[in-house]
């Protein structure tokens, strides 16, 4: 379904020293932020030469607008198409849920790219999330994860292997707390997570479809079992003009 976003009545103010194209940027802004793109939605914005004619700007004042805006992740460009906006997505921080579980409640394909799987020794930090001892062994997953065949996520888990034995005949394409459940009766039940952001690297870029450089969430979470073990250490790289984290606070 196409829609095209409907533009207001306000317009730059020509008396402020601020930048046309930064006040371009801060109307799109809001009228981005009133409206709902579902799922199966495909909501574009006026031509830049209607922009052009509705602010009395160049085109060259529209087109930087819309690289600030395309550059914080709320639109994307199609060439020869226009301008459409981006779904973006809330990451709940506060609810412990698979991605792929996650997915398919947004109506979304979910999908797993499995890039390496491996055993190793843990360094002294999985040692320490894990519980573990360096010289027990821990499986390091590797996966790419998509929604809709787009990539969303970059993941490391690591599981040690006395918990898991034989976990690299599973399927790990699909849901790797569902396997940990049913093969192993396992349930992660609760966990902790450290979340900060940087910039993608040049071998992460491409697997995530971004430019290098481009922002990335990073969160390092350690998930505990019904019986509060550690069970699982995942390193996870979500990108950042695709996601919003949001969690409920309360006084």
């Amino acid at each position: 379904m196409n829609e095209t976003i409907q533009m207001g009545a306000q317009r730059i103010n020509r008396d402020l020293p601020i930048p046309y194209y930064f006040q371009i940027a801060e109307i799109l802004r809001g009228m981005i932020a009133d409206v709902e793109v579902g799922p199966d939605a495909e909501v574009s914005l006026p031509s830049e030469n209607e922009l052009c004619a509705l602010y009395d700007v160049t085109r060259a004042t529209v087109r930087h607008a819309l690289e600030l805006l395309e550059r914080e992740g709320l639109i994307y460009r199609k060439k020869g198409k226009g301008t459409f906006l981006r779904r973006r997505v809330q990451l709940d921080l506060a609810r412990l849920c698979s991605t792929t579980r996650d997915m398919q409640a947004r109506g979304w394909v979910p999908g797993t790219r499995l890039l390496s799987m491996r055993t190793l020794m843990p360094s002294p930090h999985i040692q320490h999330q894990l519980r573990s001892e360096a010289t027990t062994p821990v499986w390091e997953i590797n996966r790419l994860r998509l929604a809709d065949d787009e990539p969303i996520s970059l993941q490391w888990s690591y599981l040690p292997c006395q918990r898991v034995p034989d976990l690299d005949r599973h399927d790990l394409t699909g849901s790797l707390y569902e396997t940990l459940s049913s093969a192993y009766a396992i349930e992660l039940r609760t966990a902790e997570q450290v979340i900060r952001t940087r910039m993608a690297t040049g071998e992460e870029a491409p697997l995530l479809g971004v430019p290098e450089g481009a922002p990335v969430f990073v969160i390092d979470r350690t998930s505990y079992d019904q019986a509060g073990n550690p069970v699982e250490y995942l390193h996870a790289l979500w990108r950042g003009d695709r996601y919003d984290l949001q969690i409920r606070l309360s006084a």
